[in-house]
């Protein structure tokens, strides 16, 4: 650009001495071009000109410790787990997985100890996770790990020639819990494992798996038990009751074992007998094989107080009782409404995200849409929490969003003579969304 001036200065005293004799006009076409340099000068000049970055820009940062839970055996993800997390500092802090995984917001520079445990598991070694957070305090930061849980079953060895019954308890980690099934080993069967051999004898073991719906607490809101749950377990659009996890996986037998499922728990206490006789005769046992198919086990037969029901299995698999008159289809998903939170100028921000959505055992125009999704006499709740801190920066507004996505489900009862014979029923389920986001706002955008 300051060559072009000189030259354009040069142009000018070259010209200057022949100006007399010029006509106005061209006087006026050497000044229009001496207007029209100096303007792209100074243009070109500004548009190179580089200032320091806006402090008003808004900044996102997300920090967080992402722990979830697998099946050590299937490598399956594993529900409402609980996770006792050490801090640093020697701090430890139980937390209830929401959906399929458990979120540590705004982690420490250190190291974590962590510890899962669910029902029917063995509790996990303790894992060891090392945080090394970005020197820049606007940087984001996010450690995902897994850690494996091994079902809890007590081993039967069961001989060919003798046989054996095998008590499953509701709770397998407590010994005086009730008997929910029983599995019978006829004398003289022979079995054979996956991989082709036929012992005399094996180790039998067999686990309940509590369903979301069993293992959900029961609270008394105001005089009224809650059931709160965090998701729907669907299997071939059914809610399975019961599941059973029959060990080792795979073997099988030339005589079908028995197993015998207590269900006097499973309806409501005013439901007549004859409405109860057509939900039982609706069960089915199911178990879903690794290419997706599921095979279909109807009752081989009842007890005569119709409490207890018979199936005969060929195989140790994962089976789950299922009621085919119960149908659930999942019709679409939405996005909540954003919920925000914001702190004061200079300050950390901390707090709680929640959405509930419940569905009351006494409401009238549908008393027993609870007691479908979850099998027992109280209000269903579903709620999804989202636990969020975030550092101080000075000079900035810590702004907190969150939001969750909201599924929608169809529920169906096609029992003949229930109730209200093929009604549907309309159900909102909030799962886990989005992680809380931050943005630092300069305080005089306040």
């Amino acid at each position: 650009m300051k060559k072009l001036v000189e030259s354009f200065k040069i142009i000018v005293i070259f010209n200057f001495f022949k100006i007399n004799s010029m006509k106005k006009s061209n006087l006026k076409l050497i000044l229009i071009f001496l207007l029209v340099a100096t303007v792209g000068a100074t243009f070109n000049s500004c548009r190179k000109s580089v200032g320091p970055p806006d402090p008003n820009l808004s900044i996102t940062v997300q920090r967080q410790i992402v722990i979830s839970a697998l099946n050590s055996f299937t490598n399956d993800s594993i529900g409402q787990f609980s996770a006792a997390i050490t801090t640093p500092a020697g701090a430890t802090t139980t937390l209830v997985a929401a959906g399929n995984t458990v979120v540590v917001s705004d982690p420490v520079a250190g190291a974590y100890v962590v510890v899962v445990s669910k029902t029917g598991y063995n509790t996990s070694t303790a894992k060891t996770l090392n945080v090394a957070l970005p020197t820049d305090a606007k940087s984001s930061f996010i450690l995902k790990t897994s850690v494996g849980l091994s079902k809890v079953a007590a081993a039967v060895a069961v001989t060919s020639a003798a046989g054996a019954t095998i008590a499953v308890k509701s709770n397998s980690e407590v010994a005086t819990s009730s008997v929910i099934a029983d599995v019978t080993v006829a004398p003289a069967t022979v079995f054979t494992l996956a991989d082709g051999t036929k012992p005399t004898t094996v180790n039998i073991s067999v686990t309940n798996v509590p369903v979301n719906t069993q293992l959900a607490p029961v609270l008394n809101v105001g005089g009224v038990n809650q059931v709160q749950v965090s998701s729907i377990d669907v299997i071939k659009d059914q809610i399975p009751v019961k599941t059973l996890d029959l060990q080792p996986e795979g073997m099988t037998f030339d005589k079908p074992m028995i197993i015998d499922m207590y269900i006097g728990d499973m309806y409501p206490s005013d439901m007549p007998v004859a409405i109860k006789t057509l939900k039982q005769d609706g069960l089915t046992l199911n178990y879903v094989k690794k290419d997706g198919t599921v095979e279909v086990l109807t009752p081989d037969h009842f007890s005569a107080d119709r409490n207890t029901v018979y199936y005969k299995i060929t195989h140790f698999s994962k089976w789950n009782l299922l009621d085919s008159w119960l149908s659930i289809k999942l019709t679409g998903t939405t996005k909540s409404a954003i919920q925000s939170q914001s702190g004061a100028c200079g300050a950390p921000l901390g707090g709680t995200f929640t959405y509930t959505t419940t569905y009351k055992m006494n409401d009238p125009a549908d008393p027993y849409r609870p007691w479908l999704l979850t099998s027992r006499w109280a209000d269903a709740v579903y709620s999804v929490k989202e636990n969020y801190s975030f550092a101080a920066q000075t000079g900035f507004i810590a702004v907190a969003t969150w939001q969750c996505t909201l599924e929608n489900w169809t529920l169906t009862d096609t029992c003949p003579g229930y109730w209200q014979t093929w009604r549907t029923r309309s159900i909102v389920i909030p799962v886990q969304g989005e992680k809380p986001q931050l943005q630092y706002v300069a305080c005089h955008q306040q």
